[in-house]
């Protein structure tokens, strides 16, 4: 067994508390779970100045302004310090070991953050029922004046429409539309696929429709029945959030896909990361900001016209 000179330099993740003398024992820690796990956290708050910094080789000392750089590097430099068979092994192994989240975290972690907004929601709901329970549409005519006639177009022009679950199920996401999500954010890749969809529904047969812009007064068809939707809009935030989740189930498909993902080297790492990111949206207040303005983009295209309505008068 090849001994290391005394004078080794060492190599050492400071995130992990980790030191060693062989670089590919140093390139096998990069690629635990561990080391990905501290990373992902830390990733979203350091600067793309801070990433720059001791990105060098530590066989020749060269530096590079990039990772992608230094990786290209490496398959190139000529001074070796281990046997060619003993860098071939551990390139493969560092290759096969190369980890990210995997997919089935993610979706748990996406699951538990809806859970738990959800929740929040249903409390609220309940405390406003007490006061005042949503508008079940049945034989009472919502309008301004005497043919302005809702009641005639959602239960009876609109009877045949899709229920808002059928819709969510008959998705069918494409994998450019997730990386519309990656590329342009969370509130626009959102929005683009539902109002996408509803745009390729008749009128008659969409599961929402809009009465009023301004005060965004939403109507939903549920399990075959036209409700009027709370002040805050919570069904139509909850169906938001199911279609993010379906969008972010896409994620896999697209890692097998594009398999140079998985090296952290790769440029496609970091856009995996991204897409996850934006596919993921935020949390609390934040995350009602940014469904407050996927609703104001759907609202611009379900809104009934009153000469719609008119014309339904019996």
């Amino acid at each position: 067994m090849k001994k290391m000179p005394k004078n080794a330099e060492k190599h050492e993740c400071k995130k992990c508390n980790f030191i060693c003398s062989k670089y590919s024992n140093y390139l096998i820690h990069l690629s635990t779970r561990k080391h990905n796990a501290e990373t992902l956290e830390i990733n979203m708050e350091i600067t793309k100045e801070q990433k720059k910094q001791n990105i060098k080789c530590s066989i020749c000392n060269t530096k590079y302004a990039t990772k992608s750089g230094l990786w290209k590097h490496l398959k190139k430099c000529n001074k070796e310090i281990e046997t060619k068979s003993e860098q071939e092994s551990s390139n493969q192994e560092i290759t096969q070991n190369t980890i990210i989240l995997d997919s089935s975290m993610v979706l748990e972690l996406i699951k538990q953050n809806q859970e738990f907004k959800t929740l929040l929601i249903e409390q609220q709901n309940k405390l406003i029922e007490l006061s005042s329970k949503p508008n079940t549409i049945n034989n009472n005519t919502i309008s301004n004046n005497k043919t302005f006639n809702l009641n005639v177009f959602l239960n009876e022009t609109c009877k045949d429409a899709m229920n808002i679950t059928d819709f969510i199920q008959n998705l069918n996401i494409q994998l450019q539309e997730l990386e519309n999500v990656g590329n342009n954010g969370y509130v626009t890749g959102i929005s683009d696929i539902i109002v996408s969809r509803i745009k390729d529904l008749d009128v008659s047969k969409r599961p929402l429709h809009c009465t009023d812009v301004k005060r965004e007064t939403m109507y939903i068809r549920d399990e075959n029945e036209w409700n009027k939707d709370t002040t805050e809009n919570s069904k139509l935030r909850k169906f938001i959030g199911q279609v993010a989740k379906e969008n972010l189930k896409k994620i896999p498909e697209w890692r097998e896909q594009n398999p140079e993902c998985q090296n952290m080297y790769n440029q496609k790492y970091e856009y995996c990361m991204q897409l996850m990111r934006n596919s993921l949206g935020d949390l609390d207040e934040k995350q009602e900001k940014m469904d407050d303005k996927i609703i104001k983009n759907i609202v611009k295209q379900v809104i009934i016209e009153k000469n719609t309505l008119t014309n339904e008068v019996i």
